[in-house]
């Protein structure tokens, strides 16, 4: 908390929103704010609420279907099904702007939630040279 994400997310729907077709999927109105009104910081960006949290996932999905965005901005993932959601907006061709909460990058990896997201982690067999070069075992 406190670190910026929220304004780097109103800033990222700005930028993109002049040439892109933006949609917001806000689940507690904080990047588009609670009014009628989308907070100005998210220039053009159309934004969805998400009226009960639990079901943001099946936001996610409704807003790739009925309103044919080319991006979506989302605050936070941290479920299961929000990543399930994420993963099948990425395969028709819908780009993903997102927060995961983590101190590190290394704890989204590994979050069994949201590390298919970041790329996962695959186990690799170095070479002997590889391996002297990195100072690493194989």
């Amino acid at each position: 908390p406190g670190v910026g994400k929220t304004t780097v997310i109103r800033d990222v729907c700005a930028q993109l929103g002049g040439e892109r077709r933006v949609v917001i999927v806000d689940t507690n109105c904080e990047i588009g704010g609670d009014g009628d009104i989308p907070h100005p910081a998210v220039g053009r960006a159309r934004r969805i609420p998400v009226p009960v949290p639990a079901e943001q996932y099946r936001v996610m999905i409704e807003a790739v279907e009925n309103h044919t965005p080319e991006v979506i901005v989302i605050d936070e993932l941290s479920t299961v099904q929000e990543a399930e959601a994420a993963k099948t907006i990425a395969q028709r061709g819908v780009q993903l702007v997102a927060t995961a909460h983590g101190s590190t990058l290394e704890n989204v990896v590994k979050n069994p939630s949201l590390a298919d997201l970041v790329g996962g982690i695959d186990s690799v067999t170095l070479g002997d040279e590889e391996a002297r070069r990195r100072g690493t075992a194989k």
